[in-house]
Protein backbone atom coordinates (compact mmCIF):
# COMPACT_ATOMS: atom_id res chain seq x y z
CA UNK A 1 0.00 0.00 0.00
CA UNK A 2 1.47 3.55 -0.88
CA UNK A 3 1.72 6.53 1.47
CA UNK A 4 -1.48 8.04 -0.24
CA UNK A 5 -3.78 5.08 0.32
CA UNK A 6 -2.23 4.94 3.69
CA UNK A 7 -3.20 8.34 4.14
CA UNK A 8 -6.81 8.29 2.54
CA UNK A 9 -8.42 6.85 5.45
CA UNK A 10 -7.60 9.70 7.73
CA UNK A 11 -10.64 11.64 6.25
CA UNK A 12 -13.28 9.01 6.19
CA UNK A 13 -14.81 10.20 9.64
CA UNK A 14 -17.79 8.85 9.10
CA UNK A 15 -19.70 7.32 12.17
CA UNK A 16 -20.02 3.66 12.73
CA UNK A 17 -23.19 2.19 14.12
CA UNK A 18 -21.85 -0.33 16.11
CA UNK A 19 -19.93 1.82 18.44
CA UNK A 20 -22.37 4.05 18.62
CA UNK A 21 -24.13 1.70 20.29
CA UNK A 22 -21.52 0.95 22.95
CA UNK A 23 -21.26 4.89 23.71
CA UNK A 24 -25.33 4.33 24.62
CA UNK A 25 -24.93 1.31 26.84
CA UNK A 26 -22.23 2.92 28.62
CA UNK A 27 -23.77 6.05 29.36
CA UNK A 28 -26.80 4.18 30.39
CA UNK A 29 -25.13 1.78 32.49
CA UNK A 30 -22.93 5.12 34.34
CA UNK A 31 -26.50 6.58 34.69
CA UNK A 32 -27.75 3.43 36.21
CA UNK A 33 -24.76 2.63 38.57
CA UNK A 34 -24.93 5.96 40.05
CA UNK A 35 -28.82 5.60 40.00
CA UNK A 36 -28.68 2.72 42.49
CA UNK A 37 -26.46 4.04 44.67
CA UNK A 38 -29.18 7.08 44.93
CA UNK A 39 -31.72 4.87 45.18
CA UNK A 40 -30.14 2.81 48.01
CA UNK A 41 -30.18 -0.45 45.69
CA UNK A 42 -26.29 -0.39 46.29
CA UNK A 43 -24.92 -0.61 49.43
CA UNK A 44 -22.47 2.39 50.98
CA UNK A 45 -19.87 1.53 53.75
CA UNK A 46 -22.54 0.75 56.50
CA UNK A 47 -25.46 0.66 54.30
CA UNK A 48 -26.72 -2.50 53.77
CA UNK A 49 -27.62 -3.24 49.31
CA UNK A 50 -31.70 -2.74 49.72
CA UNK A 51 -31.42 -5.22 46.75
CA UNK A 52 -28.58 -7.76 46.99
CA UNK A 53 -28.88 -9.40 43.60
CA UNK A 54 -29.49 -6.10 41.77
CA UNK A 55 -27.06 -4.62 43.50
CA UNK A 56 -24.20 -7.39 42.50
CA UNK A 57 -24.99 -6.21 39.04
CA UNK A 58 -24.64 -2.83 38.95
CA UNK A 59 -21.71 -2.69 41.27
CA UNK A 60 -20.37 -5.08 38.49
CA UNK A 61 -20.18 -2.09 36.31
CA UNK A 62 -18.07 -0.22 37.93
CA UNK A 63 -15.76 1.71 36.42
CA UNK A 64 -15.67 -1.32 33.03
CA UNK A 65 -19.01 1.19 31.97
CA UNK A 66 -16.18 4.17 32.02
CA UNK A 67 -13.58 2.66 30.13
CA UNK A 68 -14.92 2.60 26.33
CA UNK A 69 -15.42 6.00 26.72
CA UNK A 70 -11.60 7.28 27.00
CA UNK A 71 -10.62 4.30 24.76
CA UNK A 72 -12.81 5.55 21.91
CA UNK A 73 -11.26 8.45 21.66
CA UNK A 74 -7.68 7.19 22.04
CA UNK A 75 -8.46 4.91 19.07
CA UNK A 76 -10.13 7.58 16.89
CA UNK A 77 -8.51 10.33 17.63
CA UNK A 78 -5.29 9.36 17.37
CA UNK A 79 -5.17 6.57 13.94
CA UNK A 80 -4.45 9.75 11.80
CA UNK A 81 -1.62 10.51 13.87
CA UNK A 82 -0.58 6.96 13.06
CA UNK A 83 -1.47 6.96 9.46
CA UNK A 84 1.15 10.03 9.16
CA UNK A 85 4.08 7.73 10.80
CA UNK A 86 3.06 4.98 9.75
CA UNK A 87 2.18 5.22 6.32
CA UNK A 88 4.25 8.73 5.41
CA UNK A 89 0.78 10.26 4.76
CA UNK A 90 0.56 14.31 6.01
CA UNK A 91 0.74 15.22 9.61
CA UNK A 92 -2.78 16.28 10.78
CA UNK A 93 -2.94 20.28 11.53
CA UNK A 94 -3.23 20.57 15.31
CA UNK A 95 -4.75 23.74 15.45
CA UNK A 96 -8.05 22.53 13.29
CA UNK A 97 -8.04 19.25 15.41
CA UNK A 98 -7.84 20.89 18.59
CA UNK A 99 -10.75 23.27 17.65
CA UNK A 100 -13.19 20.76 16.52
CA UNK A 101 -12.45 18.76 19.41
CA UNK A 102 -13.18 22.03 21.74
CA UNK A 103 -16.63 22.58 19.76
CA UNK A 104 -17.36 18.82 20.54
CA UNK A 105 -16.51 18.96 24.24
CA UNK A 106 -16.88 22.56 26.03
CA UNK A 107 -20.13 24.06 25.34
CA UNK A 108 -22.46 20.88 26.09
CA UNK A 109 -20.50 20.88 29.45
CA UNK A 110 -20.24 24.62 29.51
CA UNK A 111 -24.15 24.47 29.33
CA UNK A 112 -24.23 22.16 32.31
CA UNK A 113 -22.41 24.41 34.89
CA UNK A 114 -24.14 27.09 34.32
CA UNK A 115 -27.33 25.28 34.94
CA UNK A 116 -25.80 23.11 37.67
CA UNK A 117 -23.91 26.63 39.35
CA UNK A 118 -27.03 28.81 39.15
CA UNK A 119 -29.97 26.38 39.67
CA UNK A 120 -28.75 24.20 42.72
CA UNK A 121 -25.73 26.19 43.74
CA UNK A 122 -26.70 29.20 44.02
CA UNK A 123 -26.45 30.33 47.66
CA UNK A 124 -22.96 29.06 47.52
CA UNK A 125 -21.74 31.46 44.58
CA UNK A 126 -18.85 33.37 46.61
CA UNK A 127 -17.43 35.21 43.31
CA UNK A 128 -16.79 35.06 39.57
CA UNK A 129 -13.78 32.32 40.60
CA UNK A 130 -16.94 29.70 41.51
CA UNK A 131 -18.19 30.31 38.27
CA UNK A 132 -15.13 30.20 36.12
CA UNK A 133 -13.65 27.69 37.61
CA UNK A 134 -16.24 24.67 36.10
CA UNK A 135 -15.96 26.56 33.02
CA UNK A 136 -12.46 26.22 32.68
CA UNK A 137 -12.34 22.49 34.39
CA UNK A 138 -10.16 23.45 37.20
CA UNK A 139 -12.50 22.28 39.50
CA UNK A 140 -11.05 18.90 39.85
CA UNK A 141 -7.54 20.99 40.87
CA UNK A 142 -9.26 23.80 42.73
CA UNK A 143 -11.20 20.98 44.37
CA UNK A 144 -14.89 21.86 44.69
CA UNK A 145 -17.59 19.83 45.18
CA UNK A 146 -20.88 21.28 42.24
CA UNK A 147 -24.34 19.39 42.89
CA UNK A 148 -24.77 17.75 39.91
CA UNK A 149 -21.35 17.99 37.95
CA UNK A 150 -20.47 15.02 40.23
CA UNK A 151 -19.63 12.62 37.35
CA UNK A 152 -18.23 15.44 35.40
CA UNK A 153 -14.47 15.15 36.17
CA UNK A 154 -13.93 12.73 33.27
CA UNK A 155 -14.76 15.69 30.60
CA UNK A 156 -11.87 17.71 31.84
CA UNK A 157 -9.52 14.46 31.69
CA UNK A 158 -10.95 13.63 27.59
CA UNK A 159 -9.26 17.95 27.23
CA UNK A 160 -6.11 17.48 28.45
CA UNK A 161 -5.60 14.24 26.53
CA UNK A 162 -6.93 16.25 23.69
CA UNK A 163 -4.30 18.88 24.04
CA UNK A 164 -1.58 16.04 25.03
CA UNK A 165 -2.37 13.99 21.79
CA UNK A 166 -0.46 16.29 19.41
CA UNK A 167 2.85 16.18 21.68
CA UNK A 168 2.37 12.64 22.02
CA UNK A 169 1.82 11.68 18.44
CA UNK A 170 4.89 13.99 17.76
CA UNK A 171 7.49 11.80 20.38
CA UNK A 172 6.32 8.44 18.88
CA UNK A 173 6.75 10.04 15.40
CA UNK A 174 10.32 11.04 16.50
CA UNK A 175 10.57 7.58 18.15
CA UNK A 176 9.95 5.48 15.05
CA UNK A 177 12.35 7.24 12.75
CA UNK A 178 15.43 5.10 11.39
CA UNK A 179 13.82 1.72 10.09
CA UNK A 180 11.53 1.56 7.18
CA UNK A 181 9.72 -1.61 8.59
CA UNK A 182 6.11 -0.31 9.99
CA UNK A 183 6.08 -3.65 13.07
CA UNK A 184 9.48 -2.37 14.47
CA UNK A 185 8.11 1.83 13.74
CA UNK A 186 5.41 0.16 16.12
CA UNK A 187 7.36 -1.34 18.76
CA UNK A 188 8.87 1.55 18.76
CA UNK A 189 5.88 3.44 19.41
CA UNK A 190 4.48 1.42 21.87
CA UNK A 191 7.28 2.13 24.56
CA UNK A 192 5.61 5.96 25.19
CA UNK A 193 1.94 3.87 25.43
CA UNK A 194 3.55 1.32 27.61
CA UNK A 195 4.92 3.76 30.12
CA UNK A 196 1.57 5.90 30.41
CA UNK A 197 -0.14 2.74 31.37
CA UNK A 198 2.02 1.28 34.07
CA UNK A 199 2.40 5.32 35.23
CA UNK A 200 -1.32 5.31 35.43
CA UNK A 201 -1.50 1.77 37.55
CA UNK A 202 0.78 3.42 39.74
CA UNK A 203 -1.07 6.65 40.23
CA UNK A 204 -4.17 3.96 40.91
CA UNK A 205 -1.93 2.42 43.73
CA UNK A 206 -1.44 5.60 45.29
CA UNK A 207 -4.57 7.31 45.11
CA UNK A 208 -6.37 4.59 46.99
CA UNK A 209 -3.85 3.93 49.75
CA UNK A 210 -5.18 3.81 53.08
CA UNK A 211 -3.46 6.63 54.46
CA UNK A 212 -5.29 8.74 51.49
CA UNK A 213 -8.72 8.41 52.74
CA UNK A 214 -11.95 8.25 50.77
CA UNK A 215 -12.09 10.24 47.89
CA UNK A 216 -9.17 12.43 48.31
CA UNK A 217 -8.96 15.38 45.73
CA UNK A 218 -6.23 14.36 43.66
CA UNK A 219 -8.48 11.39 43.06
CA UNK A 220 -10.29 13.48 40.18
CA UNK A 221 -6.91 14.35 38.87
CA UNK A 222 -6.46 12.65 35.33
CA UNK A 223 -3.57 10.54 35.71
CA UNK A 224 -5.67 7.58 36.37
CA UNK A 225 -7.47 6.97 33.21
CA UNK A 226 -4.35 7.65 31.04
CA UNK A 227 -4.31 3.42 30.60
CA UNK A 228 -7.11 3.42 28.74
CA UNK A 229 -6.46 6.55 26.40
CA UNK A 230 -2.96 4.60 25.65
CA UNK A 231 -5.01 1.10 24.55
CA UNK A 232 -7.31 3.04 22.38
CA UNK A 233 -3.48 4.47 20.80
CA UNK A 234 -2.77 1.26 20.60
CA UNK A 235 -5.46 -0.21 18.79
CA UNK A 236 -5.09 2.47 16.27
CA UNK A 237 -1.59 1.41 15.66
CA UNK A 238 -3.10 -2.60 14.79
CA UNK A 239 -5.74 -0.72 12.60
CA UNK A 240 -3.19 1.22 10.32
CA UNK A 241 -0.70 -1.52 10.33
CA UNK A 242 -3.30 -3.76 8.86
CA UNK A 243 -3.73 -0.67 5.96
CA UNK A 244 -0.41 -0.84 5.33
CA UNK A 245 -0.28 -4.61 5.38
CA UNK A 246 -3.48 -6.51 4.49
CA UNK A 247 -2.03 -9.34 3.78
CA UNK A 248 -0.36 -9.74 6.91
CA UNK A 249 -2.62 -8.68 9.39
CA UNK A 250 -1.52 -8.36 13.37
CA UNK A 251 -2.83 -11.53 14.91
CA UNK A 252 -4.65 -9.46 17.40
CA UNK A 253 -6.95 -7.78 14.69
CA UNK A 254 -7.17 -10.74 12.78
CA UNK A 255 -8.74 -13.04 16.44
CA UNK A 256 -11.24 -9.50 16.68
CA UNK A 257 -12.28 -9.62 13.12
CA UNK A 258 -12.86 -13.58 12.75
CA UNK A 259 -14.63 -14.04 16.14
CA UNK A 260 -16.91 -10.69 17.09
CA UNK A 261 -18.96 -12.75 19.32
CA UNK A 262 -16.34 -14.36 20.96
CA UNK A 263 -14.67 -10.95 22.29
CA UNK A 264 -18.30 -9.82 23.48
CA UNK A 265 -18.50 -13.05 25.59
CA UNK A 266 -15.23 -12.66 26.83
CA UNK A 267 -15.93 -9.04 27.86
CA UNK A 268 -19.37 -10.59 29.41
CA UNK A 269 -16.93 -12.93 31.24
CA UNK A 270 -15.01 -9.76 32.43
CA UNK A 271 -17.96 -8.03 33.80
CA UNK A 272 -19.29 -11.51 35.43
CA UNK A 273 -15.90 -11.66 37.43
CA UNK A 274 -16.10 -8.16 38.39
CA UNK A 275 -19.27 -8.71 40.16
CA UNK A 276 -17.46 -10.33 42.56
CA UNK A 277 -15.59 -7.12 43.55
CA UNK A 278 -12.54 -9.09 43.89
CA UNK A 279 -10.74 -7.69 47.31
CA UNK A 280 -13.84 -5.80 47.83
CA UNK A 281 -17.87 -6.36 48.81
CA UNK A 282 -20.06 -7.13 46.12
CA UNK A 283 -22.86 -5.08 45.98
CA UNK A 284 -21.36 -2.21 47.43
CA UNK A 285 -20.22 1.40 46.26
CA UNK A 286 -17.40 1.73 48.89
CA UNK A 287 -14.51 3.76 47.92
CA UNK A 288 -11.65 1.10 46.42
CA UNK A 289 -9.24 -0.34 48.22
CA UNK A 290 -5.73 -0.60 46.44
CA UNK A 291 -6.29 -4.58 45.88
CA UNK A 292 -9.84 -3.91 44.11
CA UNK A 293 -8.39 -0.48 42.39
CA UNK A 294 -5.28 -2.50 41.12
CA UNK A 295 -7.63 -5.23 39.96
CA UNK A 296 -10.33 -3.13 37.98
CA UNK A 297 -7.77 -1.18 36.77
CA UNK A 298 -7.08 -4.31 34.48
CA UNK A 299 -10.35 -5.43 34.05
CA UNK A 300 -11.12 -1.80 32.53
CA UNK A 301 -8.56 -2.33 30.13
CA UNK A 302 -9.63 -5.88 28.94
CA UNK A 303 -13.22 -5.27 28.91
CA UNK A 304 -12.86 -2.16 26.57
CA UNK A 305 -10.28 -4.03 24.24
CA UNK A 306 -12.74 -6.93 24.15
CA UNK A 307 -15.75 -4.62 23.99
CA UNK A 308 -14.51 -2.00 21.14
CA UNK A 309 -11.84 -3.93 18.99
CA UNK A 310 -14.18 -5.93 16.86
CA UNK A 311 -16.83 -3.14 16.61
CA UNK A 312 -14.49 -1.48 14.88
CA UNK A 313 -12.99 -3.23 12.25
CA UNK A 314 -14.72 -2.65 9.15
CA UNK A 315 -16.25 -5.41 7.62
CA UNK A 316 -16.68 -7.23 11.17
CA UNK A 317 -20.40 -8.74 11.19
CA UNK A 318 -22.00 -10.76 13.74
CA UNK A 319 -26.05 -10.79 14.15
CA UNK A 320 -26.09 -11.09 17.93
CA UNK A 321 -23.53 -8.17 18.42
CA UNK A 322 -25.16 -5.91 15.52
CA UNK A 323 -28.81 -6.52 17.45
CA UNK A 324 -27.39 -5.41 20.33
CA UNK A 325 -25.29 -2.09 19.47
CA UNK A 326 -26.05 -1.12 15.82
CA UNK A 327 -30.50 -1.21 16.21
CA UNK A 328 -32.20 2.71 15.16
CA UNK A 329 -32.47 3.12 19.22
CA UNK A 330 -28.80 2.21 20.54
CA UNK A 331 -27.43 4.40 17.51
CA UNK A 332 -29.18 7.73 18.63
CA UNK A 333 -28.61 7.03 21.98
CA UNK A 334 -24.93 6.74 21.20
CA UNK A 335 -25.24 10.19 19.37
CA UNK A 336 -26.41 12.03 22.31
CA UNK A 337 -24.80 9.92 24.75
CA UNK A 338 -22.31 12.64 25.66
CA UNK A 339 -25.39 14.45 26.73
CA UNK A 340 -26.97 11.72 28.88
CA UNK A 341 -23.47 11.06 30.55
CA UNK A 342 -23.57 14.68 31.10
CA UNK A 343 -27.07 14.96 32.35
CA UNK A 344 -27.65 12.32 34.61
CA UNK A 345 -26.60 12.93 38.27
CA UNK A 346 -28.16 17.05 37.52
CA UNK A 347 -31.67 15.34 36.66
CA UNK A 348 -31.60 12.68 40.15
CA UNK A 349 -31.00 16.63 42.28
CA UNK A 350 -33.75 17.92 40.17
CA UNK A 351 -36.02 14.67 41.22
CA UNK A 352 -34.54 15.15 44.55
CA UNK A 353 -35.93 18.76 44.34
CA UNK A 354 -32.84 19.67 46.41
CA UNK A 355 -30.88 22.51 45.58
CA UNK A 356 -31.22 26.84 45.33
CA UNK A 357 -33.84 26.47 42.87
CA UNK A 358 -35.68 24.96 45.29
CA UNK A 359 -35.06 27.36 48.42
CA UNK A 360 -32.66 24.30 49.96
CA UNK A 361 -28.73 23.76 50.28
CA UNK A 362 -28.02 21.00 47.48
CA UNK A 363 -28.40 17.77 49.36
CA UNK A 364 -25.68 15.15 49.76
CA UNK A 365 -26.27 11.77 47.95
CA UNK A 366 -25.36 9.87 51.09
CA UNK A 367 -28.36 11.92 53.19
CA UNK A 368 -30.78 11.51 49.88
CA UNK A 369 -29.97 7.88 48.92
CA UNK A 370 -33.25 5.73 49.54
CA UNK A 371 -36.00 7.68 49.94
CA UNK A 372 -37.09 7.63 46.39
CA UNK A 373 -37.55 4.08 44.57
CA UNK A 374 -35.56 3.31 42.34
CA UNK A 375 -37.74 2.50 39.64
CA UNK A 376 -39.28 6.11 40.36
CA UNK A 377 -35.95 7.63 40.13
CA UNK A 378 -34.54 5.27 37.22
CA UNK A 379 -37.32 6.70 35.12
CA UNK A 380 -37.24 10.31 35.72
CA UNK A 381 -33.13 9.79 35.09
CA UNK A 382 -33.58 8.13 32.00
CA UNK A 383 -36.78 10.74 30.55
CA UNK A 384 -35.01 13.75 31.76
CA UNK A 385 -31.29 12.53 30.31
CA UNK A 386 -32.55 11.60 27.28
CA UNK A 387 -34.56 14.57 26.91
CA UNK A 388 -31.76 17.34 28.10
CA UNK A 389 -29.48 15.44 25.76
CA UNK A 390 -31.39 16.01 23.21
CA UNK A 391 -31.92 19.37 22.81
CA UNK A 392 -28.18 19.67 23.89
CA UNK A 393 -27.47 17.77 20.77
CA UNK A 394 -29.67 19.52 18.55
CA UNK A 395 -30.01 23.00 19.56
CA UNK A 396 -26.18 23.75 21.27
CA UNK A 397 -23.55 20.63 20.20
CA UNK A 398 -24.67 19.62 16.56
CA UNK A 399 -24.78 23.28 14.97
CA UNK A 400 -21.44 24.69 16.72
CA UNK A 401 -19.86 21.25 15.49
CA UNK A 402 -20.58 21.84 12.19
CA UNK A 403 -19.68 25.11 12.05
CA UNK A 404 -16.53 24.66 13.26
CA UNK A 405 -16.15 21.60 11.04
CA UNK A 406 -16.71 24.06 7.87
CA UNK A 407 -14.03 26.22 9.27
CA UNK A 408 -11.90 23.48 10.35
CA UNK A 409 -12.51 22.22 6.20
CA UNK A 410 -11.72 25.82 5.04
CA UNK A 411 -8.45 25.59 7.27
CA UNK A 412 -7.16 22.64 5.87
CA UNK A 413 -7.56 24.07 2.30
CA UNK A 414 -10.10 21.28 1.36
CA UNK A 415 -13.20 21.57 -0.33
CA UNK A 416 -16.47 19.81 1.74
CA UNK A 417 -19.75 19.44 2.01
CA UNK A 418 -22.13 20.47 5.28
CA UNK A 419 -22.36 16.67 4.81
CA UNK A 420 -19.24 15.88 5.86
CA UNK A 421 -18.61 18.32 7.89
CA UNK A 422 -21.38 16.43 10.15
CA UNK A 423 -19.08 13.07 10.16
CA UNK A 424 -16.80 14.91 11.84
CA UNK A 425 -19.23 14.65 14.71
CA UNK A 426 -17.35 11.15 15.33
CA UNK A 427 -15.77 11.39 18.33
CA UNK A 428 -17.96 11.93 21.96
CA UNK A 429 -16.61 12.35 25.62
CA UNK A 430 -17.61 10.92 28.15
CA UNK A 431 -19.26 10.36 28.13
Amino acid sequence: MNANRAAAPAQQTKRVGGLDGVRALCALGVAAVHTSFAAGVMGAYTARPGNQALADLLAGLRPLALGPFFVLSGMLLYRPFARWTLGGGERPKVVPFLAKRLARLWPAYILLSLVCVFLLNFDAVDGVWYVLRPILMLQVYDYTWIAGMDPAWTVPAEMQYYLALPLLAVLMHWLARGTADPVRKVRRMMVPLALITVGSAVWTYYIHRPSMGIYPTKYWWPLGVGGAFALGMAMALLHVLAELRPDRKPALYRIAASHPLLFWVGALAVYAFNCTQPFGRPGYGDYEGVGLALTQYVLLLVFSYLTVMPLSIPGTKSRVVDAIVANPVSRYLGRISYGIYLWHFAIMYFWFKTGSVFGTQPGLMNQLRGTIGFPELMTAVLVGSILAATASHYLVERPLVKAVGRWAARKDGATRTAATAQDAYTVAGPR
